[in-house]
C-alpha cells in the first residue's frame, strides 16, 4: 500500500456516498449535510462502503516460516485453493493479521476478497458521476476506527450489529482488534417479508419499519403488534448462533457489549430481546461527529464514514482500501511525469556540466598557484621552529641531569631526617607503652619470667612475646582482657597452660606494637 503524504487538513470536505442508494452526505467545517454527487472536486476527500453482502470473508493460517515479502502470493494461492475461487475469474483479495491467538507456528489472517467485475458493477453509477474514489472500506472494518480515534474503550469483546434496508451485519472486534464478520440474513427487508408470513397479512413496508422504530402503528392492529415479540426471537436466536460459532473458532470467552443501530434508527425495545436471548449488554451505537448532528438526521453510516475516513487520511495503513478508482497521483509522481523530469533535468544538466568543468579548472589553477606561495613560507618557518626545538632539547637535557642529582640528595636527606625523628619520638612512646604492660602484669597478680622482642620485616610492626606466670589462671585471663580493650596495640595467646610441680599457670602473650604508633 502506497502511503500518502496527507493531513486532514490537505482536503477542503469529506464526501461520503452509499452506492446501494447514491445517497451522499458532505463534512465540512464540523457541520454535515446532503450532498449532491456533481463530479470529482480534488480538494475533497471521497470515500465509500463496500456491502457486506458482497464481501466473501473467512480467515486462513500461513507458516511463520513464510516472509513477509511471500505473504501476498501465499494467501491468493491458499485463498483460491480453499474457497474454490473460480481460476477463471480476477479477485481483489485484501487481507489483515489477526494477533488474538498466541501461535508460535501459524500465523492468522482475516481475508477479505470480492470479484474485481462485481467491485466495478457495485461502483458503476458512483463512477459515473464521480470519477474518482480515494477510499472504499469494507463493512466489517467500518466500525475499527471508533477505537483508533477512542470513540469505544479498548477494554472488552464487542459485537457490532447493523440492520439496512437490503442486507445487515454483525461484526466482533476483540479489545480494539477485528476478529469476525457475517452478513446476516435479517436485513429489514426480509424482517418486513418475514413479519407478514408471520402475521399472514400483507403490511406495508413504511407501516412496518415505522412500527419497530416507534413501537406503535396505526395500520397494524394491536394482535399483530404482539407478534413482533415472534420475529424478534427469531432474528435474536440465529444472531445467538453466529455469535456462538465465533467465540467458539476463535477462542473467545466471553462477548461483553453488543452495540446495534440500523439505517432507520434505533429499533424500540430492542434491548429488551437483546438481553432475552443473545444475554450480552446493550448499547446504542450513536456516532454524533458534526455540531449540527440534531438538525441533520442522516443514517449513522455516514457518519462512520466520515470517521473512518478521518482516520485513514491521518494513516492509511491503519485501514483496508478496496478502492480501484483511485485519483491519478501527482504529475511528478507518475510514470510520465517522471520521465519529463528526467529529460529535462538531463538537458539541464548537459548544458551545465561543461561550464561547471571550466569554471572548477579555472578555480583550481589559481588555487594552486596560492598553495605554491604558501609553500615556501611554511617550508621556511618549519625550518626555523626545528633549529629552536633542537636547541630547546639540548637545554632541556643538561637541565634534567641537574635536577637528578638533586633529586637524589634530597632523597637520602630525607630518609635521615625519618629515621632521626622515629628515634627521637617513636621510640620513647614504645617504651612507655612497656611499662604500662608491666604494670598491668603486675596489677593483675603475675609475673613475667621471659620477654621475646624483634621487628616484623613486612609490616615493620615491634612484636614482644611476654611468657608469664600466675598462681591462677583467672589472673592470666582478667590480664588479657585488659590489654585487650588497649586499642593502641593487638593481643593474641595459644593457650594458659598449668604446671602441676610447681602449682603455677602459664601463658605466652604476643604483643604486637605498630609502627605509627
Amino acid at each position: 500500500m502506497r502511503k500518502e503524504n496527507r493531513s486532514v487538513e490537505h482536503y477542503n470536505s469529506i464526501i461520503t456516498v452509499d452506492p446501494s442508494e447514491l445517497k451522499s452526505y458532505i463534512f465540512q467545517n464540523n457541520e454535515i449535510k446532503l450532498n449532491k454527487l456533481s463530479g470529482f472536486k480534488r480538494d475533497n476527500f471521497y470515500i465509500s462502503i463496500l456491502d457486506s453482502r458482497y464481501l466473501i470473508t473467512d480467515f486462513i493460517e500461513l507458516s511463520n516460516n513464510i516472509a513477509d515479502e511471500d505473504i501476498q502470493s501465499a494467501i491468493e494461492i491458499q485463498v483460491y485453493d480453499e474457497l474454490n475461487f473460480d481460476p477463471a475469474l480476477e479477485y481483489t483479495i485484501l487481507y489483515k493479521e489477526y494477533f488474538g491467538t498466541e501461535n508460535n507456528d501459524k500465523r492468522i489472517f482475516n481475508i477479505f476478497a470480492i470479484e474485481t467485475e462485481k467491485l466495478k458493477s457495485t461502483f458503476k453509477d458512483v463512477i459515473e458521476k464521480n470519477k474518482y474514489l480515494d477510499y472504499i472500506v469494507p463493512e466489517p472494518l467500518i466500525f475499527k476506527s471508533l477505537y483508533n480515534r477512542n470513540m469505544i474503550e479498548k477494554d472488552s469483546v464487542d459485537c457490532f450489529l447493523y440492520f439496512r434496508k437490503k442486507d445487515a451485519i454483525l461484526s466482533i472486534y476483540a479489545y480494539g482488534d477485528y476478529v469476525y464478520s457475517k452478513t446476516i440474513s435479517f436485513s429489514i427487508e426480509k424482517m418486513h417479508e418475514k413479519f407478514c408470513e408471520i402475521t399472514g397479512e400483507n403490511i406495508q413496508y413504511d407501516d412496518f419499519t415505522n412500527f419497530i422504530k416507534t413501537g406503535k402503528s396505526i395500520n397494524i392492529s394491536e394482535e399483530n403488534q404482539q407478534l413482533i415479540t415472534k420475529l424478534y426471537k427469531e432474528v435474536f436466536v440465529y444472531i445467538n448462533d453466529i455469535i456462538f460459532y465465533a467465540k467458539r473458532a476463535y477462542k473467545i470467552d466471553v462477548v461483553d457489549k453488543v452495540f446495534i443501530n440500523s439505517s432507520i434508527g434505533i429499533f424500540k425495545n430492542i434491548d429488551r430481546y437483546i438481553r432475552t436471548y443473545v444475554d450480552i449488554e446493550p448499547h446504542e451505537l450513536n456516532c454524533k461527529i458534526a455540531k449540527n448532528s440534531k438538525e441533520v438526521k442522516n443514517e449513522q453510516l455516514h457518519n462512520l464514514m466520515i470517521i473512518s475516513a478521518l482516520d485513514y487520511i491521518e494513516d492509511p495503513e491503519n485501514g483496508i482500501n478496496f478502492s480501484i478508482f483511485k485519483r491519478p497521483p501527482p504529475f511528478k509522481e507518475r510514470p510520465s511525469g517522471k520521465i519529463i523530469f528526467a529529460l529535462v533535468a538531463s538537458c539541464l544538466i548537459s548544458l551545465l556540466y561543461p561550464a561547471y568543468l571550466f569554471g572548477y579548472a579555472y578555480f583550481m589553477k589559481v588555487h594552486l598557484i596560492q598553495l605554491r606561495k604558501n609553500e615556501h613560507k611554511l617550508y621556511a618557518k618549519a625550518n626555523n621552529i626545528k633549529s629552536q626545538l633542537d636547541k630547546v632539547n639540548k637545554e632541556k637535557s643538561v637541565i634534567q641531569k641537574k635536577v637528578d642529582n638533586i633529586t637524589k640528595k634530597l632523597t637520602y636527606k630525607e630518609k635521615l631526617l625519618n629515621q632521626i625523628y622515629n628515634k627521637k619520638i617513636h621510640y620513647p612512646m614504645k617504651v612507655n607503652l612497656l611499662v604500662g604492660i608491666f604494670k598491668q602484669i603486675n596489677k593483675n597478680h603475675s609475673k613475667i619470667y621471659n620477654v621475646i622482642i624483634h621487628n616484623n620485616k613486612k609490616t615493620n610492626d615491634l612484636v614482644m612475646v611476654f611468657s608469664v606466670f600466675s598462681k591462677k589462671d583467672k589472673y592470666i585471663t582478667e590480664l588479657i582482657k585488659s590489654l585487650a580493650q588497649e586499642k593502641r596495640f593487638g593481643i593474641r595467646t595459644k593457650e594458659i597452660k598449668k604446671d602441676n610441680k610447681k602449682h603455677i599457670y602459664l601463658s605466652d602473650i604476643k604483643v604486637v606494637l605498630h609502627d605509627n604508633i
